[in-house]
């Protein structure tokens, strides 16, 4: 039987809003003065705990993570396209008590728009190429916040209306935080706004926006379509037909083509979620992409809905 098994993180890193989690707040905690990235009700809970309160629907509740796969899979590939690797990746969604639903996934799917990464010696550097690539990120620094950069990737089809504040406060030079001050950590440039809005309305950021004919792509990855659905980019390098719908989600690959997601141990029969030979069985690796040959079928490959595929 396939499985798919989420790994919840029970000790959680440094929420880009959980400044101070204490009992109460004074003049002297930054929190108290809009240092908290704006919330649902641009407001911040002061709860003992940071999982005190929960604000995801489940099954996200009190969880949180920094896999890829709860990425949209276009901000996925603007994401490694603007230099970030997937180890640095710090949340892709989270439940913190203090970000009051801000980082939960959007409504109806199972991804977040709002990703916090690694900064780095020059954040401004990284700060710019991530709003080149068409989101609307910061760079968060000490005493209010652990240093990170705090980016949404405004062309995400589903915007829950705190991330839409945030988006604006970007429009607007602004910081994305509660107090709405200028961004003085790092300027927002026209161009960076330019390029913001290009991605919002469906056009591209600093990376090309065409797609290569005959690729595969998974939808939004510089094709348009279902994010859980793979496609074959057509000769004009700008439509797609779909390949197939990808039941454990689609992965966007950095320099190769994109895939359906596999359940990583299970065996399948080449078409059958992976590519591959239809006579060949192959088992999902550990990352939920690759495959390795198990055998060839010498009888053909049965194809078995919820269990392992087997040769005849």
């Amino acid at each position: 039987m396939r499985k798919i098994w989420t790994c919840v993180v029970a000790t959680l890193l440094a929420f880009p809003l959980a400044a101070g989690c204490a009992s109460s707040r004074d003049e002297n905690d930054p929190a108290a003065n809009g240092d908290e990235e704006m919330g649902e009700a641009d407001a911040v809970a002061t709860g003992e705990s940071a999982l005190a309160t929960c604000y995801c629907a489940a099954p996200y509740t009190c969880k949180h993570s920094s896999s890829p796969s709860y990425m949209y899979s276009a901000a996925y590939s603007a994401i490694k396209r603007a230099g970030v690797t997937d180890s640095q990746l710090i949340q892709t969604f989270g439940d913190a008590e203090a970000s009051v639903g801000t980082h939960c996934p959007e409504p109806g799917t199972g991804y977040s728009a709002a990703t916090d990464v690694t900064s780095t010696s020059a954040p401004c550097t990284r700060v710019h190429k991530l709003r080149m690539e068409g989101f609307a990120a910061w760079s968060r620094i000490p005493p209010a916040f652990g240093a990170h950069i705090h980016a949404v990737y405004a062309g995400t089809p589903v915007l829950k209306q705190s991330l839409k504040n945030q988006i604006n406060s970007f429009y607007q030079k602004r910081n994305g935080l509660a107090n709405n001050a200028i961004d003085n950590v790092c300027p927002i440039s026209n161009a960076e706004i330019n390029a913001v809005k290009a991605v919002q309305n469906g056009g591209g950021g600093g990376g090309s926006t065409n797609c290569v004919a005959g690729g595969r792509y998974c939808g939004g990855d510089k094709v348009s379509g279902d994010s859980n659905k793979l496609y074959r980019c057509n000769a004009d390098g700008k439509s797609a037909t779909l390949i197939r719908t990808c039941s454990h989600g689609c992965s966007v690959n950095s320099g190769t083509d994109d895939s359906c997601r596999c359940v990583a141990g299970s065996a399948y029969c080449g078409g059958d979620v992976i590519d591959g030979d239809a006579n060949t069985l192959y088992r999902c690796g550990s990352d939920g992409v690759s495959t390795t040959v198990i055998k060839k079928c010498a009888n053909g490959c049965q194809w078995n809905t919820g269990n392992d595929d087997a040769c005849k």
